[in-house]
């Protein structure tokens, strides 16, 4: 009778298990934030800085050379961009997707290149390569917790998490710097951004300690931020195909209805302060669905805010299990980006097969 008894309560449970899954496709992770929200930047009462001396010179070859020239530089190389974009930086990127394995982009401020990030893994990003692992870049790297330098009478020292030093490692070269962006879960580098000091302290990826002046950037007004936050959305999604693509899964394809949904929810998170106001219930994507009346087989969404750009964003989504599972979903065929300053939304949704990993970008 009790062996019965179990057998029933077991075949209840797993027609519950069975029902909640298929009654619930939508999965929708937590928001995830980046460094710009819990970064510090500290003024240093002390006057006694002590600099490190770097330990690399610059590299002599690859995208890194680029950076702290002219642009006529980047077009001999390059040719001309396929679009160029706005940032909130003072800069603005000159973007390659001609194909998915030579993503580039490049920072140009008036005639002069302030960064490159690097995501293609045909792209020459030496003294590194795109998939090298990391314990190999950790035999030639000096991989440091703390980097110090100046610009003019200014001092600068970055402070790196364990976290960064695990994700996000910084390499000081000879008035440059190299931030290496690793996949946690395969362990191999994902992508590069060379740039300039100023450009780095610009972004203020890591905690800061600094004597002197901070350089800091002005507020873009509403109009420009609204083109900022369109090439965010841009770069995500191309990004998003580049790493697909390196995995050997299906491309996706940008959906409107999707994007709408998205770019209402970063407005709401941002305009609420999520990260702050915690109590605020940001709208359900799995309601939004609904309302839009959109197909779909299975649902997902990803969140991100006080992410510096796209790379960050997307980055951070990367080194977060439930949110990588997300963007490298096998299943996905359409996704929607939304963002609102350093907000971020991506949505997913599984429709009948559309495109296959040579369709988009090659």
């Amino acid at each position: 009778m009790m062996n019965n008894l179990i057998r029933i309560v077991i075949a209840i449970a797993i027609v519950l298990v069975i029902f909640i899954y298929f009654d619930n496709p939508v999965h929708e992770n937590e928001l995830i934030t980046g460094s710009n929200n819990t970064g510090q930047v500290i003024p240093n009462s002390s006057t006694e800085v002590v600099e490190v001396e770097t330990a690399f010179t610059r590299p002599k070859e690859g995208v890194s050379t680029l950076v702290g020239g002219s642009t006529q530089a980047v077009i001999e190389l390059l040719g001309k961009p396929t679009r160029t974009e706005p940032s909130a930086f003072g800069y603005e990127w000159w973007v390659y997707n001609q194909s998915l394995k030579t993503y580039l982009l490049i920072g140009v401020e008036g005639d002069k290149v302030t960064q490159a990030f690097a995501a293609g893994d045909n792209v020459e990003v030496a003294p590194y390569k795109i998939g090298q692992d990391v314990d190999e870049i950790y035999r030639f790297t000096l991989v440091q917790s703390e980097i110090t330098f100046s610009i003019d009478s200014n001092t600068y020292t970055f402070s790196l998490t364990e976290d960064d030093i695990d994700n996000r490692i910084l390499v000081q070269f000879d008035n440059l710097f190299a931030m290496l962006y690793i996949d946690s879960e395969s362990r191999q580098l994902e992508a590069v951004r060379f740039t300039d000091p100023k450009t780095i302290l610009l972004h203020k990826p890591y905690d800061i300690l600094y004597n002197g002046i901070m350089v800091e950037t002005k507020t873009p007004d509403s109009l420009f931020q609204a083109a900022i936050d369109r090439a965010n959305e841009r770069q995500v999604f191309e990004l998003t195909n580049v790493y697909r693509y390196r995995n050997n899964l299906r491309l996706l394809v940008s959906d409107n209805e999707l994007q709408n949904i998205a770019m209402d929810n970063s407005e709401e998170m941002a305009k609420n302060n999520i990260v702050v106001n915690e109590k605020f219930e940001v709208s359900k994507f799995s309601d939004q669905l609904k309302e839009s009346s959109i197909e779909f087989s299975s649902a997902a969404g990803n969140t991100a805010a006080f992410y510096f750009d796209a790379g960050e964003a997307v980055n951070g989504w990367m080194n977060s299990n439930d949110h990588r599972e997300i963007l490298l979903g096998q299943d996905y065929t359409h996704t929607g980006i939304g963002v609102y300053g350093s907000y971020y939304t991506q949505n997913f949704i599984e429709r009948t097969a559309v495109n296959t990993t040579k369709d988009i970008l090659q």
